[in-house]
C-alpha cells in the first residue's frame, strides 16, 4: 500500500524523503496523472497524503512511488 511505503521513505534512517517522487491521479493534468517530489509533503493523514500548501492527496489516487529512479510500489491495474 502506498501509505506504508511513504511511511517507510519518512521514517526510515537511510533514506531522504527528497529523493522520491510520487505519481497520482490529477484529473485535467496531462496524461491525469500528476507527480510531486517528496519534499512537498507535509504529513501523512488516515486517509491523505498532505503536502506542505496544504493539498490533500488521497491514498487511492497515488499510482507510482520512486525513490532514486527505483520503483518502489506502483498500483496495480
Amino acid at each position: 500500500m502506498a501509505k506504508n511505503v511513504l511511511n517507510m521513505v519518512l521514517w526510515h534512517p537511510d533514506m531522504e524523503v527528497n529523493r522520491t517522487i510520487i505519481s497520482y491521479i490529477h484529473r485535467g493534468a496531462r496524461g491525469n496523472i500528476k507527480t510531486v517530489m517528496g519534499s512537498q509533503i507535509d504529513r501523512i493523514g488516515n486517509g491523505f497524503l498532505i503536502l506542505n500548501d496544504e493539498t490533500q492527496i488521497p491514498f487511492h489516487r497515488i499510482v507510482k512511488v520512486e525513490y532514486d529512479d527505483k520503483i518502489l510500489w506502483k498500483k496495480s491495474p
